[in-house]
C-alpha cells in the first residue's frame, strides 16, 4: 500500500497538523480507521496493515523534506535580493542627505543677503513714505485753510470713512499745537469734521452692532479708540450687551445671568476691541453697579424697612454669599490685573450694610433668644423670678429660704427643655456662620464671635441652665425633711449634662477655630467658658450634696421613730422593722429616679453619688445602731433589717472599688472599714449585728468567723458585743 491517493494524504495531514500533537491518539484514529469495518481484528493482518501505514507515513516525510529543501532555497534568493536592494537604497539616502545639507547652506547665505538687503531698502523707504504721508496732511491741511468746500475724494466718499477718520485725527492733534489766534478759524473747521466723523464711525459702529457683524465693529473700533468718543462707543456696546440682563422675571437667577453673560461677552469684545481687558472690566462694573445692585438692595431694603430683621440677616448673608461665589467664578475669567477690582465692587453693594451687621446681628440674636425662652416659660404658665447668681449674699439668702421657709419644687418642673436648646443652638451657628461670611478675617470677625459668644453663655447659661439650677437648689429643704424629699434634681444635672455637651461641641468646632488666629479674644472666651462651666458644675454637684443630704435626713427621721423597747421585745420575731420597710422602699424611689433613662444621672455621676449615699446610709445605721441594746429577738430584727439594706444597695452602681487614702479616711473616721466598696462594708455590718444573735456561748467563735474578716477596725467587735442586754455575763476574750 505504498500507493496513497490525494485523500488519504490529505487525511493524514489533518491528523499531523494538531497543536501540541499527540502520537498516542494520532494511532488510535488511524488502527480504528483500519479495523472499524472488520468482524474482527486478526493480529498477523493488523500487523501487515500499520507496517503499510508506516511505509505511507515515510513517504509523506519524505514529499515534504523535498518541499522544505525547494522552499529555504527559495528564501535564501529572496533574502540576498531583498539586501541588495537595502543597500541600493541606504546609498541613496546618504547622496539625498548630502545634497539636502548642500542646499540648506545655500538657503541660510541667500537668507542673509536678502535680509540686508530688506533692510537697506526699509531705511531708504520709511523717510520716504514719511515725506509722502507728510505732504498728504499738509496738501489736506491746505484744504481746509481754504474758505471752499471739502471737495477731495477722501471726505466725500462714504466708503473711505475709515481713511477720512484717520486723517481727520491726524489733522486735529496737529491743529491743537498752533497758535488759537493765527488758526482759529482752521481749528474750528478741522474740530467740527473731527466731530462730524466721530458721529459717523458712532453711527456706523452701532449699525455694525445691530447686524452683529464683529469685523466690520472691529475695524471702526481700530480706528475709533483714538478719537474722544470712544469710551462713548464702548458705552453702547455694554448697554447693548446688558439689554436683556435684570429682567423681573429673572430675579432669582440674576447671578447665573451675570455669570453667563461675562462668559458670554468676553470672547467677543476680544476680537472687536483694541484693549479689551478695560471693555470686560467695564462691563462688569455696569453689572454690579447697575441691575445686580439694585436687585439686591430691593429686596434687603424690602426686609429691613418692615422690621424683619431675621429675613434681613438671612437675605444679607445669602445676597453676599451668592456675589462672592460670582465673584470667585469671574477670578478664574483673569478679567483684571487688580485683585482688589471685584472685592471693590462688592463693597460698593454691601458697605453700608456691612457697617450696621455686627449690630444687627446683636440686636436680632437677642431678640431671637429672648422670645423663644420667653415662649417656654409662658407654655409653662412660669413667671420667670429675679435671681441674682454669683455673690455670696444672693447664696445665703437662697440657702436660708430652703431651711427655715416652706420650699417650692414646682410639681416636678425642671424648668429645662433641650428642644429650647436646639432652637437657641441652631440661631447662634447661623449668627456665627454669617459672621465668619460677613466680618472681615482677623479682629473684627474674632470680635464678633466673642460678643455672639456672650450671647450664648447669657441665655443659654446664665437666663436657662443656671436659672433651672437656682430653682433646683432652692426646692431642696436644707432642714431636716419630715416627708419624702422630691427627686427631681436627678433629672436636672441630666438635663444639663445633655445641655452642656451640646454647647462644648459648638464651642470647640465653631468658636475656637473661629477665634484660632485672635490670642486677646481666644483667652477672652476660653477664661469665660471655664468659669461659666465651673460655676454650673459646682452648682451641681451642690445640688446632688443637698439631695444627699436630703435623703440621709429622712432616712434619719424615720430610723428616730424607733423606740429602745423595740429592741427587746418579749417574743421573737423573724422579720424586719416597720421603719426598715419605709427606708427601703424610699431609697428604691431615689435609686430609681437617679437611674431612670433620659432623666437620670449617667455613667460616672451615678457611681459616685450612689457610693456617697451609701457610704452615707452606712454611717447612719452604724451610729444608730449604737444608740440601743438588744436581746435575741432586737438582734434578731435587726439582722432582719439590715439584710434588706444589704439587698437594695446590691443593685446599686459602684465604682470600681480601691483603697484610695481619702475614700479610706473617710470611712475610718466613722469608725467602719477602710475598704471603700459600700456593699462590702453592709456585709460587715450584717455579720457584726448577727453577734447579737448568737448564743452566749458561741460568742467567742463568732467573733472569729469568716464574714468579720477584712473588717480593719477589730473594736467594733466589742463594741457591738457590748450592745448585747447579757453583756456582763458573756465569757469573752479578745
Amino acid at each position: 500500500r505504498y500507493g496513497m491517493s490525494s485523500g488519504e494524504n490529505a487525511t493524514y495531514v489533518a491528523d499531523l497538523e494538531p497543536d501540541p500533537f499527540d502520537p498516542i491518539l494520532f494511532v488510535n484514529k488511524m488502527v480504528w480507521r483500519l479495523t472499524k469495518d472488520l468482524p474482527a481484528i486478526d493480529p498477523i493482518v493488523l500487523k501487515n496493515q500499520l507496517e503499510d501505514e508506516i511505509g505511507t507515513l515515510q513517504n509523506i516525510t519524505d514529499d515534504f523534506t523535498r518541499k522544505l529543501r525547494v522552499l529555504e532555497q527559495e528564501q535564501g534568493a529572496a533574502k540576498r535580493d531583498y539586501v541588495q536592494q537595502m543597500q541600493t537604497l541606504h546609498e541613496k539616502n546618504s547622496d539625498a542627505v548630502n545634497k539636502i545639507k548642500q542646499l540648506d547652506a545655500t538657503m541660510q547665505t541667500v537668507s542673509s543677503k536678502v535680509i540686508h538687503l530688506g533692510d537697506q531698502l526699509e531705511s531708504v523707504n520709511a523717510p520716504r513714505q514719511r515725506a509722502h504721508d507728510t505732504l498728504q496732511l499738509i496738501a489736506h491741511f491746505d484744504e481746509f485753510l481754504s474758505d471752499q468746500p471739502l471737495n477731495s475724494a477722501l471726505f466725500t466718499d462714504p466708503d473711505k470713512l475709515l481713511e477720512s477718520a484717520d486723517l481727520i485725527h491726524k489733522l486735529h492733534s496737529i491743529s491743537q499745537e498752533l497758535s488759537r489766534d493765527k488758526y482759529a478759524a482752521v481749528q474750528a473747521r478741522i474740530a467740527h469734521r473731527y466731530a462730524e466723523v466721530e458721529q459717523l464711525l458712532m453711527g456706523e459702529f452701532l449699525q455694525a452692532q445691530n447686524r452683529r457683524n464683529d469685523k466690520q465693529m472691529a475695524a471702526i473700533a481700530k480706528v475709533l479708540c483714538e478719537f474722544k468718543g470712544y469710551s462713548a462707543c464702548i458705552d453702547k456696546h455694554i448697554e447693548f450687551l446688558c439689554s436683556n440682563f435684570g429682567r423681573a422675571d429673572r430675579s432669582e437667577k440674576i447671578y447665573e445671568d451675570a455669570l453667563q453673560l461675562v462668559k458670554s461677552s468676553k470672547p467677543r469684545i476680544e476680537s472687536i476691541f483694541p484693549q479689551p481687558q478695560a471693555v470686560v472690566q467695564k462691563l462688569v462694573l455696569f453689572i454690579f453697579t447697575g441691575k445686580l445692585n439694585e436687585t439686591i438692595r430691593a429686596k434687603l431694603n424690602e426686609y429691613k424697612e418692615a422690621g424683619e430683621l431675621k429675613l434681613y440677616l438671612e437675605g444679607l448673608e445669602k445676597e453676599f454669599a451668592n456675589t462672592r461665589n460670582l465673584c470667585r467664578e469671574l477670578e478664574g475669567l483673569h478679567l483684571s490685573c487688580d485683585a482688589a477690582f471685584l472685592k471693590a465692587l462688592t463693597r460698593n453693594i454691601f458697605g453700608s450694610y456691612l457697617q450696621t451687621y455686627e449690630k444687627d446681628e446683636l440686636a436680632h440674636l437677642r431678640k431671637a433668644c429672648s422670645t423663644i425662652l420667653g415662649r417656654f416659660y409662658d407654655d409653662l404658665k412660669h413667671t420667670k423670678k429675679a435671681i441674682q447668681t454669683g455673690d455670696k449674699l444672693s447664696e445665703l439668702k437662697r440657702d436660708t429660704q430652703a431651711r427655715f421657709f416652706t420650699v417650692e419644687d414646682y410639681g416636678g418642673e425642671t424648668f429645662l427643655d433641650d428642644a429650647v436648646v436646639i432652637m437657641l443652638i441652631k440661631d447662634l451657628r447661623d449668627a456665627y456662620a454669617r459672621a465668619a461670611l460677613l466680618c472681615e478675617a482677623g479682629e473684627q470677625c474674632a470680635r464678633q464671635t466673642e460678643a455672639i459668644f456672650d450671647v450664648m453663655l447669657q441665655y443659654i447659661h446664665h437666663e436657662h441652665l443656671d436659672y433651672a439650677v437656682e430653682l433646683a437648689l432652692a426646692g431642696i429643704s436644707l432642714a431636716e425633711p419630715k416627708v419624702e424629699p422630691p427627686a427631681y434634681i436627678f433629672k436636672v444635672v441630666n438635663q444639663n449634662t445633655t445641655i452642656m455637651h451640646q454647647m462644648t461641641e459648638v464651642y470647640a468646632k465653631v468658636v475656637q477655630p473661629a477665634l484660632a488666629d485672635s490670642i486677646n479674644e481666644q483667652s477672652s472666651v476660653h477664661k469665660k467658658w471655664l468659669n461659666a462651666m465651673r460655676s454650673l458644675e459646682s452648682k451641681l454637684n451642690l445640688g446632688l450634696e443637698r439631695q444627699i443630704n436630703a435623703i440621709i435626713g429622712y432616712s434619719r427621721f424615720l430610723l428616730n421613730q424607733q423606740k429602745k423597747a423595740d429592741f427587746v421585745p418579749e417574743s421573737l420575731a423573724l422579720e424586719g422593722s416597720q421603719a426598715c420597710t419605709t427606708i427601703c422602699k424610699f431609697l428604691r424611689v431615689q435609686a430609681e429616679k437617679m437611674e431612670q433613662d433620659e432623666k437620670g444621672l449617667d455613667g460616672e455621676n451615678l457611681a459616685a453619688v450612689m457610693n456617697e449615699l451609701a457610704l452615707r446610709f452606712y454611717r447612719l445605721l452604724l451610729a444608730h445602731i449604737q444608740q440601743f441594746y438588744y436581746n435575741m429577738g432586737g438582734g434578731m430584727m435587726l439582722v432582719c433589717d439590715l439584710n434588706e439594706y444589704r439587698k437594695v444597695i446590691a443593685h446599686w452602681r459602684f465604682p470600681v472599688p480601691s483603697t484610695a487614702p481619702g475614700a479610706a479616711a473617710a470611712a475610718a473616721t466613722a469608725g467602719g472599714e477602710t475598704v471603700v466598696d459600700p456593699r462590702q462594708m453592709f456585709d460587715h455590718l450584717h455579720a457584726l449585728a448577727n453577734l447579737l444573735t448568737v448564743l452566749p456561748e458561741n460568742v467567742q467563735s463568732s467573733t472569729h468567723s469568716a464574714q468579720l474578716d477584712g473588717l480593719s477596725d477589730a473594736s467594733l467587735i466589742n463594741t457591738f458585743l457590748q450592745l448585747r442586754v447579757d453583756y456582763r455575763n458573756l465569757k469573752w476574750r479578745p
